[in-house]
């Protein structure tokens, strides 16, 4: 918990500049209060299916504006960043554990009344969004984003990650003092397109330059000690689940999606073959086109 309280500190006296930048949201940006505390949330409002994408670090809501546009026409499409990440602050007594990343999605639905909502989560955001359906009784559908089981998850992170990250308090320091210059290196090695690397790099730096947090190092930790047995991560059998894969995700190289099964024997595997780690973001008529078959738009 004290690496929690570093970052609550340290990235609590960026609010000023977080305040500052809310001037150039859109309009349909926001802080809301949930029971994780402050959550910066884009919401389109609208009477379609709901739609609801936990952004997947260390991108930002920007990241999402084409998938807006892909969905807004026949959908209420709400994009949040997760605590700690993004516009949203971390509080001292969140710890980016297993339960507390689907409580988080939870109390965010709870707060904004959503129903028979369609969850977007990836990476070990798809993880939370697990625990987010057995926490809540608001999800119609999880769809996964290169989510393969925990203990999968657990050897990817440990292959991805400096060792110094997975010392506490050291850690959160070094990932304070060194927070600009992950997204480039990390769009270089996975985006399928290097053509897309600047298109990502541009708004992740943009968000860090205006106080934007980036709490990976408190993530690895709460990643580290999940317990890929935990009953949390057990999806309901009634309740449908995708898992979206991109084959040219060059971390993913050894990774074998059908392991997202051992938590969700349903899931089924959504293969895009020309995409990398983010096959939402890099192709985002493709990925409409995908969401579509899977939950219509409402009759016109």
């Amino acid at each position: 918990m004290i690496g929690s309280r570093f970052d609550a500190f340290f990235y609590g006296r960026l609010a000023k500049k977080r305040r500052e930048a809310q001037a150039q949201w859109p309009a349909d940006m926001r802080m809301i209060d949930t029971s994780a505390g402050p959550m910066c949330v884009r919401d389109t409002g609208g009477d379609g299916p709901v739609v609801a994408f936990a952004v997947a670090s260390p991108c930002v809501t920007t990241h999402y504006d084409g998938v807006l546009e892909a969905l807004r026409s026949d959908y209420r499409v709400v994009v949040f960043d997760m605590p700690g990440f993004g516009f949203s602050p971390p509080m001292a007594d969140y710890d980016h554990s297993l339960g507390a990343g689907g409580k988080a999605m939870a109390g965010l639905l709870e707060t904004l009344a959503l129903r028979d909502v369609t969850l977007v989560a990836g990476s070990i955001n798809g993880l939370y969004g697990l625990a987010a359906s057995q926490l809540s009784d608001r999800l119609a559908r999880l769809m996964l984003v290169q989510t393969p089981s925990a203990q999968t998850m657990k050897a990817w992170f440990g292959r991805i990650t400096q060792p110094i990250l997975h010392r506490r308090l050291l850690g959160q320091f070094i990932n304070f003092t060194s927070r600009d210059r992950f997204p480039p290196l990390w769009y270089r090695i996975v985006l399928s397109d290097p053509g897309l690397r600047e298109a990502f790099t541009a708004p992740a730096m943009q968000a860090l330059a205006q106080g934007a947090c980036y709490c990976f190092a408190s993530f690895v930790h709460g990643m580290r000690d999940i317990d890929p047995n935990d009953p949390l991560l057990s999806a309901d059998p009634a309740l449908p689940v995708d898992l979206v894969w991109g084959n040219a995700d060059r971390t993913h190289r050894s990774t074998q999606p059908e392991a997202i099964q051992q938590h969700a024997p349903q899931a089924e595997i959504l293969r895009v073959p020309e995409a990398g780690h983010y096959p939402d973001l890099e192709d985002p008529e493709a990925f409409a086109r995908l969401l579509r078959s899977r939950v219509p738009p409402n009759p016109q």
